[in-house]
């Protein structure tokens, strides 16, 4: 009985340390596949880099769009579509913020002389102009 309970115990763990090559062969495929990806990756900053240099020639003025969206200009454009809760909010912001962060920016920019959010029967919405 003790013999049985060992070779178990030895198939179990030969099964286990198959399984974890398994997983890293596994985990070494998926790095290979990401190559061409950052080849690609590396070409188009090129270009990009390129094309800014250009433009800067023409017009020294010029800054590039940010490539973060801000989350003050997300939520203005949530609630240009109308008054929301601040659930509502939240969940339409995404992963673009955290919910402390939308609740924060929120509480901060609808008080105040740069007020331009307004909070009325618990909703949230843009301040008219």
């Amino acid at each position: 009985m003790k013999n049985e309970k060992t070779t178990g115990t030895k198939n179990a763990t030969a099964q286990l340390a198959d399984l974890n090559a398994q997983i890293e062969a596994l985990k070494k495929q998926k790095t290979s596949l990401a190559e061409p990806m950052k080849q690609k990756y590396q070409e188009l900053c090129s270009e990009l880099l390129q094309v800014e240099n250009e433009i800067r020639e023409l017009d020294p003025t010029w800054k590039p769009a940010s490539l973060r969206p801000k989350v003050d200009d997300k939520i203005r454009e949530i609630l240009a579509g109308g008054p929301m809760v601040v659930e509502s909010i939240i969940a339409a912001v995404g992963n673009a913020a955290s919910s402390w962060k939308v609740k924060n920016i929120l509480k901060k920019k609808s008080t105040g002389a740069k007020a331009i959010f307004t909070f009325a029967e618990n909703k949230y919405s843009l301040k008219a102009a």
